[in-house]
């Protein structure tokens, strides 16, 4: 029962740290923390030695006490010297925190810190408890790591002195332009229909499909035949695929950390119309064609009517090279180095 709770789904010999998250990609969910184990991949690139620890609190919040036990287990033991301990999601701090013999780095996703919306109903009680959980505990940890500012300004003051705004970076040989016409024939699409990806999780309420799906209609009925092609269960090696195939990406959430997904679609040259969420309005500055606009269908229509009125590529990848994740992968490094010189 303990192996199904928590899993060492990486061991190597020597490692200097460990990482140890609530989100790690398991057939069938080839998506869920995709972007931690890609940041994870792109530091061992660059030298780190590392185990990972996967807290699956999905299945039970029992998970998260038997962390805690398997934690401060090590901590006593002969078997692992670990001279840190990176935690990627706000609830995994508390467990990673029983290893006391190293410091504690704390990477925030987003709805760690913000709570989950249902819709546009405010944030449960539930949530607002564990969300108040997860901001008071961020005085455990030597150092943290926000995605964005807002996110920061979550944390208790004290935490924020130690705290780095980094958000994840892209995988730029992955995530890139192939030329519309081969990405369509190779996706089956019309060469010339007007095609909106929504590349979210439908049953996700935050996301908020149902205005994705109203936007479109809007559109429609301007006269603008466009498609919504919704892709949440698309693999994620296939979204580039995608991305390069469809006209516009549409982000409709109400709440979101920094969206990966924004990024992703900027390193493909993929228009993008959003939502003002998290920090898509700082990520889509000098883009175009792009556009944020209002939460309301008859704003978001206008903004995709005219970002596909011409069916052209953006400017996105060239905007965005600072997100190149073995630029991430450095400004990581560099936050470890502080807490423990010579760790890489």
């Amino acid at each position: 029962m303990t192996r199904d709770l928590v899993s060492l789904e990486r061991r190597v010999p020597d490692a200097d740290v460990l990482v140890v998250t609530n989100m790690w990609p398991r057939f069938p969910e080839d998506a869920f923390g995709i972007f931690v184990r890609r940041q994870v991949d792109s530091l061992i690139d660059a030298g780190l030695r590392c185990d990972v620890m996967v807290i699956n609190g999905h299945r039970s919040p029992l998970a998260y006490g038997a962390a805690a036990v398997r934690m401060a287990r090590l901590a006593v033991g002969t078997s692992a010297r670990y001279r840190l301990v990176h935690a990627h999601g706000g609830e995994t701090a508390v467990p990673a925190r029983m290893y006391v013999r190293s410091p504690l780095l704390v990477s925030y996703c987003g709805s760690d810190l913000l709570g989950v919306w249902d819709d546009d109903q405010p944030v449960a009680q539930s949530w607002r408890m564990r969300r108040a959980v997860v901001r008071e505990s961020s005085r455990l940890a030597q150092a943290t790591i926000t995605k964005t500012a807002e996110l920061e300004r979550c944390l208790p003051r004290t935490s924020r002195r130690r705290n780095t705004v980094v958000p994840n970076g892209v995988d730029r040989h992955l995530f890139r332009p192939i030329p519309r016409e081969e990405a369509r024939a190779r996706v089956g699409w019309d060469a010339h229909e007007r095609i909106v990806l929504f590349a979210a999780d439908p049953s996700v309420g935050t996301k908020r499909v149902e205005l994705a799906m109203a936007t479109c209609e809007e559109a429609r009925s301007r006269g603008c035949p466009v498609r919504l092609h919704v892709a949440g269960h698309t693999p994620p090696d296939q979204m580039p695929l995608l991305m390069s195939a469809a006209d516009c990406l549409l982000v409709t959430s109400i709440a979101e950390g920094s969206p990966n997904v924004v990024k992703e679609a900027l390193a493909c040259d993929l228009p993008i119309v959003s939502t003002p969420v998290g920090d898509v309005r700082a990520l889509l500055a000098g883009v175009a064609p792009s556009a944020v606009a209002e939460a309301h269908p008859e704003a978001l229509a206008s903004a995709l009517i005219e970002c596909i009125l011409d069916p052209v590529r953006s400017n996105g990848r060239g905007q965005s090279r600072w997100l190149d994740e073995r630029e991430i992968a450095n400004r990581i490094l560099d936050i470890y180095r502080g807490l423990v010189p010579g760790v890489v």
